[in-house]
């Protein structure tokens, strides 16, 4: 057998985890590493070290430990993962105090690292290359359920009216960001919350077409 590397295969920032095939390692057998990543040695996939930047180097490099075993590497990018895109609507809000009803939603982005990369793995099909689709798949409905009822604490029974959402972004995205930071669906999947942005707060043209009838009369 030839001498066979194990390296990333794409370049494609939004493949944060690329794995190598499974394979028996022998002598021959090296990986390399390039700038903007770290591999992760997985043996009967389980983690049992992290290889920085690196020319090819022989697996046996590292010791005996690694040879003649079921091996699969998971190359990681070091860089940041690119942000996702959320949001929500039709949310029902009836403030009996303002005597204001209408539905509302917001929009964003938010961004996420990897804390521990073994239950990010875990969390998803061992093997499989994770991309930040993957990532958004498993956390933009944690997030929405969330910022759902943060929303929702803004406007109903209280004396905030909805003509003043345009000014609540910066107070949304505060009380999101602290209602997600320990939220331990996320911890589980092995990242956290990085940052979050809020773009905008809108409610239905049609229901703020009523209130302002309303007021007018």
């Amino acid at each position: 057998m030839k001498d066979f590397v194990l390296e990333p295969k794409f370049s494609d920032e939004n493949i944060i985890v690329q794995f190598s095939e499974k394979i028996i390692t022998d002598k021959k057998i090296s990986v390399h590493v390039p700038n903007g990543y770290q591999a992760i040695v997985f043996i009967d996939e389980k983690i049992i070290s992290r290889i920085e930047p690196c020319m090819s180097k022989k697996m046996s490099d590292y010791g005996k430990e690694y040879l003649n075993r079921n091996c699969r590497i998971a190359f990681v990018r070091s860089k940041a993962i690119p942000e996702i895109l959320w949001g929500f609507g039709n949310i029902q809000v009836n403030n009996e105090r303002l005597k204001e009803a209408y539905r509302v939603g917001a929009n964003g982005t938010y961004s996420v690292e990897i804390a521990e990369i073994a239950k990010l793995v875990n969390a998803l099909e061992f093997g499989m290359d994770i991309t930040t689709e993957k990532i958004r798949e498993k956390t933009v409905a944690i997030l929405k359920n969330i910022g759902t009822s943060v929303l929702g604490s803004f406007f109903a029974n209280t004396k905030t009216s909805i003509f003043e959402a345009a000014s609540l972004t910066g107070e949304l995205r505060k009380s999101m960001i602290d209602a997600l930071k320990d939220e331990i669906a996320f911890s589980e999947l092995g990242i956290k919350l990085k940052d979050l942005t809020v773009d905008g707060i809108h409610a239905n043209e049609k229901d703020l077409e009523l209130i302002r009838n309303r007021i007018n009369t």
